[in-house]
This record gives C-alpha cells, structure tokens and sequence, in this order.
C-alpha cells in the first residue's frame, strides 16, 4: 500500500515551520505506507523535483525510514508533446529521465515500478480536446524508459502505463510485451469498472505478471476499501496489486491488507 505523493522534501527551499497541511515522509511512513507513488502528472512535480524527492527518499532510508516500493512515472507536457514525432517524444522521456535519476543509487530502485504517464494526458486534469496517447508514442516511451535504466543500472524493472486506460485501449496498449500494467486513476473509482481493466489485462497478457496500481485520487469511493481488498485478493498470483488511497485512508486500507 502506498501513498500518493509527498510535500515536504530536501531542497524545497521553504521553511520547515510553516507547512500547515504539507505532508512528508515521516508523515506517510507512520501512517503505515510502505512506498508512494512520484511524478503522477496531476501533481505538479517535474523532473528535477521528482529528484529532490527521490534524493530525500535515499537519505531517509538511511535514518531506516524504509519506503522500499516505489512507482516513478516519467512523462512530458503538452508543450514538449506537440508538433513533436514520436520519436522527438520519446527522447524528450529519456532526457527527463536523465534529471529524475541523476545520482540516483541503484539500490533505490531495486523494488521500484517505473511509469509512463504523460501530463497531458490524464483524464478530466490533461487535454481531454485531444485524443488520448496512441499505443505506438506509449510504445515508444516505455522502450525509452527500459533502455535508460537497462544502460544507466544495468538491469529491468517493470514498467507500466497511465492515462484515460479504457477495456479497449489496455487490450491495445498491453500487445506491448514490455508494458507490464497500468496505474488506474478514473478507470478504478469503481470495483466493477476496475474487474474489468482487470479482465482485459488477463486476455493481453496471460502468461505475464501484471502490475496493476489503483491511484484512488480523492475520490469518496462508492465501493468499500474492504470490498476492493476482498475481489483484488482473488486475483491469481500473476498479479502484483498496489492501492494507492488518500492521506487520510492510508491507515484504514493498511489495517484491511
């Protein structure tokens, strides 16, 4: 179970004292997270943010606060997206990915999911004017991502995609051998609507462990956290599952797990 983000981090150049309402690692770490979840495009953070935080993850670990899983998502605005080739797009995520891990310890990442999630293309909070990303620039990107750490660390990690998931679009986006799921924002606000995505991840990749995460914003949920354990859990053991609630609920669902 992991948190959605955090505030408050080393080199944010803002006073300690004056942080009514800002979370920090601390903060998520006692309420029962075991990771958090960086970089989604609804939180504001660019790359050299996502740094910083991923920098005061690696000192804090050191103080063994332990937040060992971790999902990065990597993506570009809309202002590096357009009139670009996909192949421009995706040299744009392997320079973003260049600031994001800059001195980044192996050892971090170990456990940690990576991400493809352009910022302008998440439901209701990106361009919804504009057709959501085409399987073949999330193709593209993805490889991006994999070929980066696969030079810089040496081995994989599974990556996953975000962004307007439909039964239809995971069908299409998930031919892609090297997208191993998707974090789930809208498409998960319901049990119902997430057993489905659930369902045509089975029918993509059957054979594959499946990263499923459901970002659940700040939605107040219709269905139960509990009933969301309990259908998750009957999931068969391909599936690695990640809930990602609200600061507020983190304690709950962690006394459901």
């Amino acid at each position: 179970m992991i948190a959605q983000n955090f505030d408050i981090y080393d080199g944010d150049g803002l006073s300690q004292s004056a942080r009514t309402g800002d979370t920090s690692l601390n903060h998520i770490f006692k309420a029962g997270a075991s990771g958090v979840v960086l970089g989604h495009s609804e939180s504001g953070d660019d790359p050299e943010i996502i740094n910083k935080k991923l920098r005061t993850i690696v000192e804090k670990k050191a103080a063994n606060l332990l937040l060992n899983e971790l999902v990065i998502l990597i993506g570009e605005s809309w202002d590096e997206f357009e009139n670009l080739s996909i192949k421009e797009v995706a040299g744009v995520i392997k320079n973003n990915c260049e600031i994001i891990f800059k001195d980044i310890p192996e050892e971090l990442l170990e456990q940690a999911v990576l991400g493809y999630e352009p910022k302008w293309g998440s439901r209701e909070s990106g361009r919804d004017d504009m057709p959501p990303p085409e399987p073949a620039l999330i193709s593209a990107c993805v490889k991006a991502i994999k070929d980066f750490i696969k030079e810089k660390y040496n081995f994989d990690l599974y990556v996953v995609y975000g962004g307007r998931s439909t039964t239809e679009r995971t069908l299409e986006i998930m031919k892609d051998e090297n997208i191993n799921g998707l974090i789930l924002g809208s498409a998960c606000n319901t049990v119902e609507k997430t057993l489905q995505i659930v369902e045509a991840m089975k029918k993509a990749q059957p054979e594959k462990i499946k990263i499923l995460i459901c970002n659940f914003k700040a939605y107040d949920l219709p269905d139960s956290y509990e009933k969301y354990c309990c259908e998750l859990n009957k999931l068969s053991e391909d599936f690695i599952i990640y809930l990602s609630p609200t600061y507020t609920d983190i304690r709950e669902v962690k006394e459901l797990l």
